[in-house]
């Protein structure tokens, strides 16, 4: 009976993994979602809990192993089976007709055919499979090693972790590499860049940069939630002899590869430039950047003909279109304060077309930038939106510019009605308004805390919260959970109602469900991102332990730096901060973490918070492996004792560290008692 029951649940687990397969396949490679969101999520949380209740089966090309495992301490490096080569660039057609000539010279006749592809502003990878499974990714690097991500590319649920089965001339084809581009869309990188800026860290550059550091994440949960595409172009096996690119790209879809829809088969240099001139027009209706156009001999015998020069095959070149500009007017430059006071100037234009958008403000960035480029209000400026999706201001027409144009004296005074003065503490860029009752850091603040992110209170939206305030009902945070009081006067509002209002209020009493760390972040302290937020509460569990927390104690934290601590102090030493904590708490917020959450995090972590320091030689382990395995149980290992360190472990020959341990009165633990902690044992 018991192995009947266990073929049933095996069966169900196969079922799931094939059902998953396909509705990613559709979603993913056809652009077709075959289910609902919710439904598919309920086929997932099925698999993983079986999973779960029966480990011994789980497979390789599980749907719940492509975030798994615990984040990596660094990256192996992989040697490349075959070079993974750089083009030669070219901006230019007559260059591009120069490539043509030596191709035929080469040759000794015309190509059969070229294939036209767009060239996606990403990152290159390669990946290999084994018996139809993924074995083992990584990066390009210097095109004979680069970093095994495969943990991170995993992650990327458009790429198959079993291929669907494919013949090949009678082969089938199981062991192979392909090759592509990892990218990431443009609305994706916006979002990614919003929340950095509300939480008043720099944003990224541009897709392309963010994308590669998100390849080199250690942590594959991280790179998970950063929505990862890519587009595969390359395939190359040594089971049978291929013979057209072209024809390798539909074999790569067949199997289960994301591939571009827009290649092309071209058979003469001719269609290469109509192709070309197509995209150059319509590259912006693209969800995504690309920086130009690959052309490649489509014949793969005629590549091996043609061969390589230094690191550039002679076969492939790149053409690629120039960064877009655009010249306009600067009719002002306007102030726009964030949520902790911290002031950016931005520049009113003229509105011009650029890179298939209108465009009529730019981020200045701050008063050196403006100094720098001697940026002055009624100046003809040069606008760019090349490799960035934020338009930016790269210049000025001085030969435009008129005698009665003076430089800019960057404002003194906020720019709201209180006109507080602005302050800038030493050594940073930025200006200030300090004021905390600022209308502008007030509807900020509001903002940040009902964020998806934060409280996640969706119907409290920007212009929601503008009338709120207006009308006074609101003035800083904790006000919003007293909106109920206003109830019948908001219901008498134009294009309120009783629905609409029953809606917001329902909204802010679910948000009161929200984790301790969504409470922490949304507070919008200074420097205090998502990330840092979730550390901090698993750290100190509660406010009242982390408001307690000295500035030593908040250093020793991993990754929290000196400004993070020193904004936190400040933070805390705050009456009024306190008093909105303290109104938060009554409201029923939660400021502490989750029994649940601690349970699980002190058997999976059971020493967090804990500090060690190590000395002398240990028998069992290195000291870069001693040190792993207390960070893997969630402590941290320092160089230096002080009066925050919880252990110091001792080994052979131990140092100055031992005698001062002593001293300090902190508990020194010998090799086999630090093994037995960390529950170590022989392999």
């Amino acid at each position: 009976m018991k192995n009947n029951l266990f073929e049933k649940i095996e069966k169900r687990a196969k079922e799931l993994r094939d059902l998953i397969k396909k509705y990613d396949y559709a979603y993913y490679i056809e652009a077709e979602s075959l289910i609902s969101d919710r439904e598919y999520d309920l086929l997932f949380d099925e698999l993983i809990r079986i999973e779960k209740e029966n480990p011994a089966l789980i497979t390789r090309d599980s749907p719940t192993q492509r975030v798994a495992g615990e984040p990596l301490k660094q990256f192996e490096t992989v040697t490349h089976d075959t070079q993974m080569l750089s083009l030669a660039n070219t901006y230019s057609k007559e260059e591009l007709v120069d490539f043509h000539r030596r191709v035929k010279e080469n040759l000794g006749r015309e190509p059969n055919s070229y294939v036209a592809e767009l060239k996606y502003d990403g990152v290159a990878i390669s990946i290999k499979y084994k018996n139809g499974l993924l074995d083992i990714a990584a990066t390009r690097g210097d095109g004979t090693r680069g970093d095994n991500i495969t943990h991170n590319i995993k992650t990327i649920r458009s790429i198959p972790l079993k291929i669907n089965p494919i013949s090949y001339e009678g082969v089938n084809l199981t062991d192979f590499e392909i090759r592509g581009e990892v990218f990431m869309f443009e609305k994706d990188f916006l979002k990614i860049n919003e929340k950095r800026l509300e939480s008043e860290e720099k944003p990224y550059a541009n897709p392309r940069n963010l994308t590669a550091g998100t390849l080199k994440l250690l942590d594959p949960k991280e790179t998970a939630a950063r929505a990862l595409q890519i587009a595969c172009y390359y395939l190359l096996t040594q089971q049978i002899e291929l013979k057209e690119h072209f024809e390798n790209i539909s074999m790569l879809k067949k199997m289960g590869f994301p591939v571009s829809p827009h290649s092309k088969l071209c058979q003469n240099i001719e269609e290469v430039f109509t192709f070309l001139d197509y995209w150059e027009k319509e590259r912006h209706s693209l969800p995504f950047q690309i920086d130009g156009v690959v052309v490649k001999i489509n014949s793969l015998k005629e590549q091996s003909q043609l061969g390589f020069v230094a690191r550039s095959p002679r076969w492939a070149i790149a053409y690629k279109y120039e960064a877009e500009k655009a010249v306009t007017l600067l009719k002002d430059i306007t102030l726009q304060i964030g949520r902790t006071g911290q002031v950016t100037p931005v520049a009113e234009l003229e509105p011009v077309f650029l890179a298939g958008s209108t465009i009529s403000r730019a981020t200045l960035h701050n008063a050196d930038f403006i100094a720098e480029k001697d940026i002055r209000i009624g100046d003809y400026v040069q606008i760019e939106k090349g490799g960035d999706v934020i338009p930016k201001v790269s210049g000025v027409i001085l030969e435009k510019r008129t005698e009665n144009q003076l430089p800019y004296k960057f404002p003194m005074h906020c720019s709201c009605d209180l006109n507080s003065i602005l302050i800038r503490p030493e050594g940073e860029v930025n200006y200030y308004c300090n004021n905390p009752v600022c209308p502008w850091q007030v509807r900020r603040r509001i903002e940040h805390f009902s964020s998806r992110n934060a409280m996640n209170i969706g119907n409290l939206g920007e212009k929601v919260i503008e009338s709120l305030l207006n009308l006074g009902y609101i003035k800083n945070i904790a006000d919003i959970y007293e909106l109920k009081r206003h109830s019948d006067e908001l219901k008498k509002l134009e294009r309120w109602g009783e629905k609409s209002v029953a809606n917001l209020l329902d909204a802010i009493e679910e948000s009161k469900k929200q984790p301790f760390n969504n409470v922490l972040y949304g507070l919008g302290i200074r420097f205090i991102g998502e990330v840092a937020a979730k550390t901090l509460a698993r750290h100190f569990l509660s406010i009242e332990k982390l408001a307690r927390a000295t500035k030593e104690d908040l250093t020793a934290v991993f990754e929290i730096g000196e400004k993070m601590a020193e904004s936190l102090l400040a933070f805390f030493a705050d009456e009024k901060e306190i008093e909105t904590i303290n109104r938060l708490k009554a409201f029923g917020l939660q400021f502490e973490l989750a029994e649940k959450e601690q349970g699980a995090l002190n058997e999976s972590q059971p020493l967090l918070g804990k500090i060690f320091v190590l000395t002398g030689e240990l028998q069992s382990a290195t000291r870069n492996e001693a040190k792993q395995m207390i960070e893997k149980k969630g402590g941290k290992v320092t160089g230096s004792i002080s009066k925050n360190t919880s252990y110091v472990v001792v080994g052979n020959a131990p140092g100055s560290k031992y005698e001062k341990a002593l001293k300090l009165g902190i508990t020194c633990l010998n090799e086999e008692d630090f093994l037995e902690m960390i529950g170590y044992s022989e392999p």
